[in-house]
């Protein structure tokens, strides 16, 4: 009874977003309220499974195992080159990487184990959905200003929805995983429109690439024995064209009252990520093998005072000025582990996969989190 209690506690508190954050030493430290939780969850797991869950894991996906090794060495090497503190942080963010795909493994096993915890899970996902609804309407209709909050490092977005994510991307990013996972066409419409008025071009091209990719993998190649199986298909392709056709209309109708941030021609992010991209380069060059260590990106370019110091406007571009050459390649390897084992979850792979080129999704603590459960239920 205890553990169902943590685990159901754990998705009401994840609903709290940045509500639930709680920051030290100028915003270098942070964690959330869930996170503490899932820390409990995952004990209890692991006296209970013992190391069971780990070996399933080193069986289907052993390059986990190769990109820790890697970050870790990559924090190890230049360790000297560091102050204790910042040695400290870098390793935070390396501990909570471990927190989060050790959870994803033992969550898996204890779903494989007890027949009713799929129930369970989707329960507590839908507590989170219907609570992120409630708090992305109340956010959109009665606190569309977030510039009253740009001195703590939040971008100043005006008249787009975040929900209590206080990010666009990270908010927007959620809100497709939503869209993509659920069945349920009233759910679906909701998150595709909260989506929409994120006004986040990088979450427009990453959903129109995956319903492109679904909209492909289901136009029917009929064999004479299959007539049934491509008249499905055919129902499929008519669905998400519908859809698409439906997305296009509601960026069209958005209401966009004032402010650059709904101004879908903006120039101002693109250049200010061309300029990402670049010292992410640059600083790349000079380390082109290990990299800085995972994670001190926030001392090396000297940006301690703002929630994007710590990453560059890519997961791709962070893991690879943090962990180098070879970090990069253990993260591709990982995903395509994952695309090899999850064939129903691979739409969720193309999302995240093309959302992480514009934005550090892929790493960011809500992310993982859900998309670790997103991941499994797909799976199963």
């Amino acid at each position: 009874m205890l553990f169902y209690f943590l685990f159901y506690l754990t998705f009401l508190l994840f609903s709290l977003g940045q509500l639930g954050r709680f920051s030290l030493y100028n915003q270098q430290i942070n964690f959330y309220l869930y996170e503490i939780f899932l820390g409990l969850l995952l004990i209890i797991l692991f006296f209970k499974y013992r190391l069971e869950p780990l070996k399933e894991v080193w069986k289907k996906y052993k390059v986990i195992f190769v990109f820790i090794l890697i970050l870790f060495t990559s924090l190890l090497i230049g360790f000297s080159q560091y102050t204790l503190f910042e040695n400290a942080v870098g390793s935070l963010y390396l501990i909570r990487l471990l927190l989060y795909l050790g959870y994803w493994g033992y969550l898996g096993y204890w779903i494989k184990k007890s027949p009713g915890s799929k129930k369970t899970i989707k329960t507590s996902l839908n507590i989170f959905v219907v609570l992120t609804v409630i708090t992305t309407i109340t956010q959109y209709l009665l606190y569309p200003d977030l510039r009253n909050l740009f001195y703590q490092g939040w971008d100043p977005h005006l008249f787009r929805a975040f929900g209590v994510f206080f990010d666009t991307a990270i908010a927007g990013t959620i809100y497709g995983m939503i869209f993509l996972f659920t069945n349920q066409l009233i759910i679906k419409t909701i998150f595709l429109a909260f989506l929409v008025l994120s006004f986040s071009r990088s979450i427009y091209l990453s959903i129109t690439i995956v319903l492109l990719y679904e909209f492909i993998k289901k136009i029917p190649r009929p064999r004479p024995a299959e007539r049934d199986f491509a008249r499905n298909d055919r129902g499929g392709v008519k669905k998400i064209t519908i859809f698409f056709i439906f997305f296009l209309f509601l960026i069209l109708i958005a209401p966009k009252p004032a402010g650059e941030g709904v101004n879908l021609t903006r120039t101002f992010s693109i250049v200010s990520r061309l300029k990402d991209y670049q010292e992410g380069a640059n600083l790349f060059i000079k380390k082109p093998i290990l990299g800085y260590g995972y994670n001190r990106l926030r001392y090396v370019r000297n940006i301690q005072d703002s929630h994007a110091g710590a990453s560059f406007s890519s997961s791709y571009m962070t893991v690879l000025v943090s962990a180098g050459l070879i970090g990069l390649i253990s993260l591709i390897g990982l995903i395509s582990q994952i695309w090899k084992h999850s064939k129903n979850a691979r739409v969720l792979i193309v999302f995240l996969g093309t959302m992480s080129l514009f934005d550090n999704v892929l790493l960011h603590p809500f992310i993982l989190f859900l998309a670790g459960v997103l991941f499994i239920l797909f799976d199963r």
